[in-house]
């Protein structure tokens, strides 16, 4: 069974020897080829091995044996296990770099999160369809629906902003079409309200054994909900939404909570917050719509999967998602809205396509783990507060593209050491509090030959602070 592995940060020669368990539930994690051996609670428990120097090398391996094998790796491939060893045949290896320090790849692709492959800019270019991008992955219970970027959009990309780095995500629809909320409830709390906002009817399946419920409306903004009481015990529990043919539903809130589970049918009361961090998965069928404030407030949710049809992401839809890690934004979605992922404090990375065209006020505000931004070249607009208070953020890129940055943009970037403009125009800046708090070492990089009209540009940061380079 084939098995698969990817390194950041080091080359060829920087790692000699590979090891990887043999095949099985759980995951591994390792630093060189001096671990050979795990035991079985080490593997399962995606335990880090760090080496006599105290570093650890990134990389992951799927596989649950106690038993580690070693494999000798100079170069990206499919390699053949040694000779004797079972179970563990062949095995892809992704190796970033090729021979020296190696920085961050040009393209990267994610799967839920976690690199599965990447590849520089040439062999981006070199690639003549899209079959040559890396394969699509399998996971029980979902359908690929493909890369949330095409070949072509990754030339274009790489083309317009050749110096900045682009995460492709993989898209997913649940494969029989169902929405899925994996959720975790304490005993003493065990009876949620559920609300949705349906167009036509929707079954509810609450996981526990007991009998079906039914939600039928007819607006994708008009909520109706359901209460539903499970054991009175601590468990997790994955509720399951299907849709009749024909209907459509979207999920939906306010600004205290989300619908999604709420203590009463009141609209107003923070008791809501009771149920706040029971959420912790969600994985969506082609029924499903993401409202305002959809899951707002639900603060233990990890991940979700978002299919390929789905138009927009409704205002507020993720605020306040504390444990939120990532999200691939699908081909549909034409624009980021207003306060999407406010307060994402988990949020490391998002993969936003090709088809973003603007991002709307505070749509990033407060993500204090997000480390750089990549915004795709064909974004016209960036709003207000867009990455506000994103202490952690390090580097932004702005394409050419950009015609407008609104105010308060970057207030409170206190971690920015970086900002590349590339139109030759400098876009419109609504304030001078766009760069409120962005410490005066930040290096503004400009198109060669744009030098003074970006130095003279209204409330852009001061020449006299901050250091301009043609680039």
């Amino acid at each position: 069974m084939a098995q698969n592995i990817s390194f950041m940060g080091a080359s060829y020669a920087d790692v000699p020897a590979v090891t990887l368990p043999k095949t099985g539930g759980g995951t591994a994690k390792f630093t060189d080829a001096s671990i050979v051996t795990a035991t079985p609670s080490d593997v399962a428990s995606g335990k880090v091995f760090v080496d006599s120097n105290g570093e650890t090398q990134t990389g992951t391996a799927s596989g649950g044996s106690a038993v580690i094998e070693a494999l000798t790796v100079t170069a990206n491939g499919t390699y053949t296990a040694p000779s004797g060893v079972d179970g563990y045949s062949p095995v892809t290896v992704n190796v970033s770099g090729g021979g020296g320090a190696v920085s961050e790849s040009d393209v990267n692709f994610y799967d839920q999160g976690t690199l599965v492959a990447s590849h520089t800019k040439a062999e981006i270019n070199a690639m003549s369809s899209g079959s040559d991008l890396p394969a699509n992955p399998t996971h029980s219970g979902l359908t690929s629906q493909g890369w949330n970027w095409s070949l072509a959009q990754l030339k274009a990309q790489l083309t317009a902003m050749p110096d900045q780095p682009v995460p492709v995500g993989q898209m997913y629809v649940t494969d029989d079409d169902k929405t899925r909320i994996y959720v975790h409830l304490e005993k003493g709390r065990t009876s949620p309200y559920l609300g949705i906002c349906p167009k036509g009817t929707v079954t509810i399946d609450w996981g526990d054994g007991s009998s079906t419920s039914t939600l039928t409306g007819t607006s994708l903004t008009s909520v109706k909900t359901v209460q539903h009481f499970f054991p009175d015990e601590t468990a997790d529990y994955m509720i399951t939404l299907a849709a009749a043919s024909g209907t459509t539903f979207a999920f939906y809130g306010t600004s205290n909570t989300a619908y999604i589970l709420r203590k009463d049918t009141s609209t107003s009361a923070n008791i809501h917050k009771v149920y706040a961090n029971a959420v912790q998965k969600i994985e969506l069928g082609s029924a499903a719509q993401i409202g305002n404030y959809a899951f707002n407030y639900c603060t233990s949710m990890k991940s979700i999967t978002v299919p390929n049809n789905i138009a927009n992401f409704g205002q507020y839809a993720f605020n306040y998602c504390y444990s939120l890690e990532f999200v691939t934004i699908p081909i549909s979605v034409a624009s980021i809205g207003a306060y999407v992922f406010q307060y994402c404090n988990s949020l490391a990375f998002v993969s936003a396509p090709y088809s973003i065209s603007s991002l709307e006020n505070y749509a990033f505000r407060n993500c204090t783990s997000l480390a750089s931004a990549s915004i795709p070249d064909g974004v016209t607009s960036i709003g207000n507060y867009v990455f506000n208070s994103c202490s952690g953020l390090a580097s932004l890129v702005i394409p050419e593209s950009v015609t407008s940055i609104g105010h308060n943009t970057c207030n409170g970037c206190y971690g920015l050491g970086e900002i590349h403009f590339k139109s030759n125009t400098p876009p419109t800046v609504s304030a001078s509090s766009s760069w409120t708090n962005v410490p005066s070492d930040c290096k503004i990089y400009v198109p060669t030959g744009s030098l003074s009209a970006y130095t003279s540009a209204t409330n852009y940061p001061s020449s006299s602070t901050y250091t301009y380079i043609e680039e």
